[in-house]
């Protein structure tokens, strides 16, 4: 009996992860399909189905064009399906004649351009959502911005071994001026170990310091490892260091683009060093993190709650552009080689490199979804 009042204690919580977790999918996934489908119906490609959610269909009507929009069972991702795709891998339906008229609605009819623009139309999508929802939240809420003076230094770090004191001004690190103390944090880390040039103002006069910021790693709630860079150093806490910058429009979408094109170049970084092995997998997180992660998020409201859905929408936008068969990225392989050679990567090669994909694939989700349980 004890265990069933437990079970249903947790009922409402359990309720606030899963319609979190659904809502994130439902807005990242939708954007992305839409990007193909408006991308594919400008291209003059018949699109048979659109899909939110993945299994049994719980709703569903047809459009005037032929296609039926649905909602299924299970929100973990959709689909388009393009008139002459066999099924949801976007393979040629072998009932497709190519020497039909060049101006029908068959997606594998149209000229190799057509499918590069039509492919690319998803991942494009989610990061115009990210940029859409970061300029949003700029132009609602405004900017926090602490001015970068040194309001304390920590002893025996490496800002206190190497001379920065209290009510100094960071101008610049590495030749990059400085704006705000969220840069400085920025800045430091996600350089650990790496040498900093920093230029301070104190007393009307500049100086210049070079330090290596510390390397810290550590986890967070969810029992992910994190490396990060720290000098030992904080803000001031006077609040006339402190301020809101409100943005119009165009400073918004400025800042939205800014924030999209910056977490983006933290995503591929990350990427490029986990191949080369100076990043640790224990970073990696999959479907049970991401419930974690929503469902803690939501408890804060929907501010932080779309900030997230705009960084799984840049996750999503860069992991669909890998060059993985199945993935968007192996569909632009192939038409790429198809623009280089002058024609279609040989049918059976395709087929294998599917294959391919679809272990790599599964094989990736198992894996993440093995280190999410073992955090639990």
């Amino acid at each position: 009996m004890g265990f069933i009042q437990d079970l249903f204690s947790y009922l409402p919580i359990l309720a606030q992860y899963f319609f979190a977790f659904a809502f994130l999918i439902t807005v990242v996934v939708f954007f992305h399909e839409l990007g193909h489908y408006l991308i594919a119906r400008f291209c003059g490609i018949g699109v048979e189905t659109f899909s939110i959610g993945m299994g049994k269909q719980l709703w569903g009507r047809h459009d005037k064009s032929g296609t039926l929009w649905r909602v299924a069972l299970l929100p973990i991702g959709g689909y388009v399906k393009f008139y002459g795709d066999a099924d949801l891998t976007g393979k040629k339906s072998p009932n497709l004649d190519l020497r039909e008229d060049k101006d029908d609605k068959n997606f594998h009819t149209k000229s190799v351009w057509k499918k590069i623009a039509t492919t690319a139309g998803g991942p494009i999508f989610n990061f115009l959502l990210a940029i859409i929802i970061f300029a949003g939240i700029f132009i609602y809420r405004g900017e926090s911005i602490v001015q970068p003076f040194i309001g304390e230094v920590l002893e025996n770090s490496p800002a206190h071994n190497f001379g920065l004191k209290k009510g100094d001004e960071i101008i610049s690190i590495n030749g990059q001026d400085i704006f705000s103390f969220n840069e400085l944090r920025s800045f430091v880390i996600e350089n650990p170990e790496k040498e900093l040039t920093i230029n301070i103002v104190r007393d009307g006069s500049t100086i210049t310091v070079s330090l290596f910021p510390e390397l810290i790693v550590d986890k967070d709630r969810f029992g992910t490892e994190y490396k990060i860079g720290r000098i030992g150093v904080m803000a001031m806490q006077d609040p006339s260091y402190h301020s809101v910058r409100d943005h119009n429009i165009i400073s918004g979408f400025y800042r939205g683009i800014e924030e999209t094109f910056n977490l983006s170049g933290k995503i591929l970084s990350y990427l490029k060093n986990l191949f080369l092995g100076r990043e640790s997998i224990n970073q990696i997180g999959g479907p049970i993190k991401i419930v974690q992660i929503t469902g803690e998020i939501s408890n804060y409201g929907i501010i932080p709650l779309l900030s997230l859905v705009a960084a799984i929408s840049i996750n999503l936008g860069i992991m669909n552009l890998l060059p993985i068969p199945v993935l968007d990225g192996g569909h632009l392989l192939y038409y790429s080689i198809e623009v280089l050679f002058g024609k279609p990567l040989n049918p059976k090669a395709q087929e294998i490199g599917m294959q391919i994909g679809m272990t790599i694939l599964i094989a990736l989700m198992l894996f993440v979804t093995f280190l999410d349980i073992s955090r639990l």
